[in-house]
């Protein structure tokens, strides 16, 4: 098995779980975060027994709302991971944060453990999206914790949007897309809003209380991103992902790329391989079941066979601008997406085309 050089541990807490969110998330829970720090380290020297670790090129705080920690427990928890692992001195190491739940004592205290990259949950600008998404968050909250966090030393940030928003006509989307460009963040990333089985935001709309966005508005939309990024130097380098040169998510092209991560925490995926075989599994998804197991917190898994293990490198691969030297075996798949014009080749590579980077599910259908 190939050894794990990259990390993710999840942070399942939340002060408010949105409506649109199927994460693996939980508010009112905040009482459990110290036993949880201790249960993410106790899992961690578990699989440091288990399991080979390289040098770790790129650990990640996601959630969940991990700036919710308290700022001595983030700071023992990456303290527990330096005296775990050999973390590169060059790492991409990665905190989402909430810019409600961000503060400078908080920057303070991630910059001394060790975290050089944030990622900013700020997904709009407009009030009455946010409404709809049902964050407490506003537009302003978000220009703060911006500003505090270039205060601190942050010089690699990312912001999160979100776009096809109920309401949100194209006008106020790229003001969004306007107003977060004047903070001259290093990444951004836009998504879809999707309506996931199971979540409040579903539910309006089953009961006929907002309406999904068409298909063509959101088209409209991601072409707005992608102009309005693009003349400020943001390069679209995968389906929903923008960067400025030399600030490319590392820790998100190991999953594009199939490489071995461990998953810690509540809930969290890892993904293990050989040269030609994968195995993934999963944790228990409720904290307080993780807490109680956490030596051995594994929930179930599944091992993939060859074609799956070409077929998820080349469905992920295919989300990237750069795509990859494809598999053997999907000779007809790939000619029937080139003849839609979805992929093209180059030498001895096959990369999406525009196209196929705005209907990645057609692509990612296709091979699957």
């Amino acid at each position: 098995m190939k050894p794990f050089r990259h990390l993710y541990l999840h942070i399942p807490f939340c002060k408010h779980k949105c409506g649109y969110c199927d994460f693996n998330a939980y508010a009112g829970m905040a009482g459990l975060m110290p036993a949880y720090v201790d249960a993410l380290l106790a899992e961690l020297d578990s699989a440091a027994e288990c399991y080979a670790f390289g040098s770790l090129k790129t650990v990640y705080l996601g959630g969940g709302t991990p700036s919710l920690l308290p700022a001595d427990h983030v700071s023992r928890l990456l303290a527990g991971i330096q005296r775990r692992f050999t973390v590169e001195p060059s790492a991409e190491v990665t905190l989402e944060a909430n810019p409600a739940s961000t503060d400078p004592e908080r920057l303070a205290a991630w910059r001394e453990g060790g975290i050089n990259r944030l990622s900013l949950g700020v997904q709009g600008f407009d009030p009455r999206a946010l409404a709809v998404l049902e964050r407490r968050t506003d537009g302003a909250q978000a220009e703060r914790a911006f500003a505090q966090a270039r205060a601190e030393g942050f010089d690699n940030i990312s912001l999160d949007l979100i776009y096809g928003v109920p309401g949100q006509p194209e006008r106020l989307w790229r003001e969004t897309l306007r107003r977060a460009v004047d903070l001259e963040p290093e990444h951004l990333s836009g998504y879809c809003l999707s309506f996931e089985s199971g979540t409040l935001l579903t539910r309006r709309r089953d009961q006929g209380l907002i309406d999904e966005v068409e298909s063509d508005a959101q088209a409209d939309q991601l072409q707005a991103a992608v102009e309005e990024l693009g003349t400020h130097d943001y390069e679209r380098y995968e389906v929903s992902s923008w960067a400025r040169p030399g600030y490319r998510s590392r820790h998100n092209r190991a999953y594009w790329e199939c490489r071995p991560v461990y998953g810690a925490g509540a809930g969290a995926h890892t993904y293990a391989a050989t040269r030609d075989r994968a195995w993934r599994w999963w944790n228990l998804a409720r904290p307080s079941d993780y807490i109680a197991n956490a030596a051995a917190p594994r929930a179930d898994g599944e091992e993939l066979d060859l074609r799956q293990v070409r077929a998820e490198r080349l469905m992920l691969g295919l989300r990237t601008v750069a795509g990859l030297t494809p598999p053997a075996g999907f000779e007809d798949e790939l000619a029937e997406l080139e003849a839609a014009g979805l992929v093209a080749r180059r030498r001895g590579r096959v990369a999406p085309t525009r196209r196929g980077l705005d209907l990645h599910n057609q692509v990612a259908i296709a091979v699957l």
